[in-house]
């Protein structure tokens, strides 16, 4: 069963295999976005962190979707921006 015959009545088996893609296609798109940040410049890294700050607090947004966005934006930041190496006692 596809997404685009969702009328249709699905399985339990269907909805789990689904539901299964989609984390699959999540989690590449994940990486994706991940690995293209770190090709970024300085400018370019600044202008997206920026966007993704705006988009975590669009009212367009519901709060849990907000919350993802700013998760977002702190992980590249601290890619960024990495925290220097503190020396252990």
């Amino acid at each position: 069963m596809t997404t685009e015959k969702a009328e249709e009545v699905m399985t339990f088996g269907e909805l789990l295999a689904l539901i299964s893609d989609q984390q699959r296609r999540i989690t590449v798109m994940e990486t994706a976005f991940s690995s293209l940040a770190w090709c970024l410049d300085e400018r370019a890294s600044q202008l997206l962190i920026h966007q993704l700050t705006l988009e975590s607090t669009s009212q367009k947004h519901d709060a849990a979707l907000q919350q993802q966005f700013a998760l977002l934006v702190t992980e590249l930041e601290k890619r960024h921006h990495p925290a220097p190496d503190v020396p252990t006692l």
